[in-house]
């Protein structure tokens, strides 16, 4: 291919690529940061737009149906990510519901995007504790009994209907339990004629040991804002003291039934696997990736096990494996944590063959259900096609019982076949003069300038390589050589080979084994640099003209 077009195609890929990015990019979502409440609570809703959407210009009157909004805010954050500027816009509401049951947050579109619906439970309207109590604090557990090292989620709640200043919580700790901060979630809740701000301070607990757990007394303090100013500022008046009550906690042991390892009790469970490359499709000297990914509701990132590698489960020797490193990490969802494991392993193809890879099958607890799962990924064939070499392979013998028919073709048929061969025969006669004439002498067979001295340098690299002994840099220089010899780039040892003479295939042939571990002397290939010299190349092989020498010995 001409190099100008190649850049050209080149270009056109980055630039469709780019589009392609942008469109990945541009997102509209919506997200709440509770999915049930109660009339007369509030709650906070989120539009979020990337690559210039503009949540703020959107049409909210969908929202009208089911609630009130009673307030928004906008904000705009600029990041700097992999040298590109990425912004982002968000509008951020406060809703309450017009009624009571299962509402929506319906669809909302702008610049043919749209939202996801999202549906949120209204309950009736609470009681508050009777008497003229104007702040409330009080703690609890979304479950009164959960398996050992299973989450959950502790919240505590204060509820003020006046103003307060210097509200502190006490350091609180749970012996035999893991903690991990939750966001804290603020809203208003109206009862009666009277307004309340809550807030919520949430924690994940994670139980280390089975038995009774107990979550000791968590106190609160905080100075009451009387109506009016002072000179100094706000009027302060008494202080407050409140603490929660003490909360048990009934922890379960690991059922006995339990096939795993590893105690994995969560929500939801997922694992997926990714390749870089198709492992049915390989060749020999091919590298591909696999990313093996666990996703855990409910379980911290760290609770998640490592996974099986390939090496260690199967000694395959046609095969290489090379482990990557680990990512462990998590996330909070509305209901608490979600952790993540992401595990990969790189697999080079040493010789050609099929194999089998074994099938994934990690146990869990599913703790909504209260039953075992198992989490799997299926059996996965390897299929890598042996290196060919050009000239190999057996001729193919065709033989033909039936009788020949050239002897009953008519005459002028031969006479119409032979005026054929003449008229071409004239024309290339004509034009290998043209190009005699064009040119002078044979300098425009021989590379001149930048391209005959990047040629040489490369053959240096390569005999620099040889003298070493490094065989994995002798590759890339090789692949050097042949992307400025055949103004074409290979991306391995075999598609180099494929377009190669007898002699020179035999020598890739030996430098991939030697690259990949099966027995092969490095002086198997000392001819290399010979070979490499006398090589035509694709583009004087297609003319016909013959290749000279072009490096010094």
């Amino acid at each position: 291919m001409n190099r100008s077009v190649g850049k050209t195609l080149a270009l056109l890929a980055t630039i469709m690529a780019s589009l392609w990015a942008s469109v990945a990019v541009a997102e509209l979502s919506a997200t709440v940061d509770r999915r049930e409440i109660a009339m007369g609570e509030t709650l906070r809703l989120t539009l979020l737009g990337d690559a210039g959407e503009q949540p703020a210009e959107i049409d909210l009157s969908p929202l009208s149906r089911d609630w009130e909004i009673l307030s928004r805010s906008s904000a705009t954050n600029a990041r700097y990510i992999n040298g590109q500027n990425q912004v982002t816009r968000s509008l951020e509401m406060e809703l309450a519901p017009l009624r009571e049951g299962t509402l929506s947050i319906p669809s909302l579109s702008h610049s043919g995007r749209s939202t996801t619906p999202v549906a949120i439970r209204v309950n009736p309207e609470p009681i508050v504790a009777p008497g003229d109590a104007l702040v409330l604090f009080e703690a609890s557990v979304d479950e009164a009994s959960v398996y050992v090292q299973a989450e959950t989620i502790l919240t505590v709640t204060l509820q003020q209907a006046i103003n307060l200043d210097g509200g502190e919580i006490s350091v609180f700790d749970i012996p035999g339990a893991t903690v991990e901060d939750l966001e804290r979630r603020s809203f208003q809740r109206r009862v009666g004629n009277r307004t309340w701000l809550v807030t919520e301070l949430r924690y994940a607990v994670y139980p280390q040991k089975s038995g009774t757990l107990t979550i000791p007394a968590i106190g609160f303090t905080a100075r009451e804002v009387q109506p009016g100013r002072s000179l100094l500022g706000a009027r302060l008046g008494r202080r407050l003291r409140m603490a929660s009550s003490p909360i048990e906690l009934q922890v379960k042991s690991v059922p006995d039934d339990f096939p795993g390892e590893v105690w994995l009790p969560a929500r939801e469970l997922n694992l997926t696997e990714k390749w870089s490359l198709d492992p049915e499709s390989l060749e020999v000297g091919d590298s591909t990736t696999r990313t093996l990914t666990l996703i855990a509701k409910g379980l911290q990132g760290s609770q998640l096990p490592p996974l099986s590698s390939i090496q260690g489960t199967m000694n395959i020797p046609e095969l290489r494996f090379y482990p990557d490193q680990e990512s462990i990490e998590q996330s909070e969802l509305a209901d608490g944590l979600q952790g993540q494991r992401i595990q990969s392993e790189a697999l080079v193809a040493r010789s050609g063959g099929n194999w089998t890879l074994p099938e994934i099958r990690i146990p869990w607890w599913n703790t909504e259900t209260d039953t075992l799962q198992f989490a799997v990924l299926p059996a996965r064939s390897v299929s890598v096609n042996a290196l060919s070499i050009p000239g190999t392979e057996a001729p193919t013998v065709v033989t033909d019982s039936a009788p020949s028919s050239t002897a009953v073709l008519p005459v002028w048929i031969w006479i119409l076949s032979g005026s054929g061969w003449l008229i071409a025969l004239a024309l290339a006669v004509l034009l290998w003069t043209r190009h005699r004439a064009g040119h002078t002498g044979p300098s425009n067979s021989v590379p001149s300038g930048p391209a005959a001295a990047d040629l040489r340098q490369a053959l240096v690299a390569v005999r620099r390589n040889l003298e070493t002994g490094d065989v994995a840099a002798l590759r890339r220089a090789v692949l050097d050589w042949a992307s400025l010899h055949h103004d074409r780039h290979f991306g391995s040892l075999s598609a180099l080979a494929r377009v190669s003479s007898d002699e020179l295939a035999r020598q890739l042939q030996s430098l991939d084994r030697s690259l990949y571990g099966v027995d092969e002397a490095a002086g198997s290939y000392q001819g290399l640099i010979e070979t490499l010299r006398n090589e035509p190349s694709l583009r004087t092989s297609d003319s016909g003209s013959s290749t000279l020498a072009l490096y010094p010995t």
